[in-house]
């Protein structure tokens, strides 16, 4: 998985913002690994990965159909953005 912009981090927490704040964490990380397996079969395959995308935050992202951008300051949308800044922080961690 390639270092994610800003635009996707934001877009990752929006993908978050439907799921529980206490879930987020799970959902997080089951995303980075979807990213992870898609990045993979992209390099074996020389074709994107059927469900979930080309190897890209924002390409899984897109496809679990994320609500419109909230406010920025918005409790929930802050919460999400924080699980998803998290998950990225252990996931390149490891």
């Amino acid at each position: 998985m390639r270092d994610p912009s800003g635009p996707e981090i934001l877009l990752f927490a929006r993908a978050l913002l439907p799921i529980a704040a206490e879930a987020r964490a799970a959902a997080a990380d089951r995303i980075l690994q979807e990213v992870e397996a898609a990045d993979q079969y992209l390099r074996s395959q020389n074709n994107c990965h059927p469900s979930f995308g080309d190897g890209s935050l924002m390409s899984r992202c897109l496809a679990l159909s994320p609500p419109a951008e909230p406010l920025a300051l918005g409790p929930d949308f802050l919460s999400a953005t924080i699980s998803a800044c998290q998950a990225l922080l252990q996931h390149f961690k490891a």
